[in-house]
């Protein structure tokens, strides 16, 4: 008797131990409580090793979930020449697609494989940029090979797989390049009371001209072969320029696009601040002007909404020093799904200056406008700007 119990506080010492060091310890309890998810790679082709890896890295981060390989599983496993993509029937049920388009694209194999079984254990994407979150997915830059998930993320998934109410699981299909960012859809706004001059409409996206030969908008927004610079209406007026090459920011959803040839307008400039809270800012874009996604088409001419910036804590996921928080004016207006990279604005001595480029929902609900919205923070990054286009106009 006198034996087992030293056995047993001596076990408890040694896990008290590990668990300061990080060391997840996995107890027979914890073990018979965990729920075994299988996964069948066995049409992964070259790509087996990986799933095998995201596994692994699954295994040895949460406790509520083991994935096993068995044939067949919860999980299956394909391979197309499309992007990589998860549908999710219900929490550790659903198909995997390791899509080629993303591996020729440079980006880590390891990484999307985890990356995608992480939907299928109930995370949606969060397209944070940051390269430590596994769900930012392609918002991170190509060269991240971080196939771990975070904390954050390794609590959700043992919350989910606890049966925890104050949690729910993001079922549905979700794709790697999904522009499922919020976007400068304005949702119970106007049209625009302006012609901006620095205004650029990418096929897609929106995006604000900063020099004559530059422009801004998001990083998840695909690279356009030509934009439309200095008309509220995306089909007609401006000029219609050649983009020559695009430079990704390396740790926040901001993307620069050089054009082909200077055109003669007023770029906005970018102030030395975004503003402190309560700034008084306007958003500007073209898209559905209705919460729910997909429920109506994209504006001919751009609206504009006033709004304001907010606590940093009303935004989930947000990378404050780089990101501003922008209010969902009367609880019910903002941004959303659709355009991307569009700008924030603020007047100083009566001049728009540009202070943000559109990211997404600060809540992750799939309803447009019910929370704030987080932009990249361009005073914050203006002098990797300056550097990148090689001086900003005085």
């Amino acid at each position: 008797m006198i034996r087992r119990q030293l056995l047993r506080a001596a076990t408890a010492a040694l896990a008290a131990v590990l668990a300061a060091a990080g060391v997840q310890v996995v107890t027979a309890a914890s073990a018979s409580a965990a729920r075994t998810v299988y996964y069948d790679a066995s049409r992964a082709g070259e790509f087996r090793t990986n799933f095998d890896q995201a596994a692994q890295i699954w295994n040895s981060r949460v406790s509520n979930v083991r994935l096993v390989a068995r044939t067949p599983g919860n999980i299956t496993i394909y391979v197309d020449n499309g992007w990589p993509r998860a549908q999710t029937t219900s929490l550790g049920n659903g198909r995997v697609w390791m899509g080629w388009e993303a591996v020729n694209q440079g980006y880590h194999r390891t990484r999307i494989a985890t990356h995608e079984i992480g939907h299928i254990l109930g995370l949606p994407d969060r397209r944070t940029g940051l390269c430590s979150d596994l769900m930012s997915g392609s918002s991170a830059p190509v060269s991240c090979t971080n196939a771990y998930p975070s904390a954050a993320e390794a609590s959700r998934v043992n919350q989910l797989f606890a049966g925890s109410r104050s949690v729910s699981a993001a079922t549905g299909t979700f794709t790697w390049t999904e522009d499922s960012g919020v976007g400068t859809l304005v949702v119970n706004g106007r049209p625009a009371t302006e012609n901006y001059p620095w205004l650029v409409y990418t096929s897609g996206c929106t995006a604000t001209l900063i020099k004559s030969n530059w422009v801004v908008t998001a990083k998840h927004c695909s690279t356009p072969s030509s934009v439309r610079v200095g008309s509220i209406n995306r089909t007609s007026g401006g000029t219609v320029v050649r983009v020559s090459r695009a430079v990704n920011h390396p740790s926040i959803d901001v993307k620069l696009l050089q054009l082909a040839s200077s055109v003669s307008y007023a770029p906005a400039p970018i102030p030395s601040t975004s503003g402190a809270v309560g700034t008084a800012t306007r958003i500007i874009g073209w898209g559905q002007t209705c919460a729910p996604r997909g429920c109506g088409s994209a504006p001919t001419v751009a609206h504009e909404l006033d709004t304001s910036i907010v606590a940093d804590s009303r935004c989930l996921g947000i990378n404050g020093p780089y990101e501003i928080c922008t209010n969902n004016t009367n609880g019910n207006a903002g941004a959303c799904y659709g355009d991307s990279g569009g700008p924030q604005v603020r007047r100083i001595n009566g001049v728009w200056n540009v202070i943000g480029a559109t990211s997404r929902a600060g809540n992750n609900s799939s309803t447009c406008a019910t929370a704030p919205s987080i932009y990249g923070d361009l005073p914050s990054i203006r002098s990797w700007i300056n550097t990148q286009v090689g001086g900003l106009p005085a």
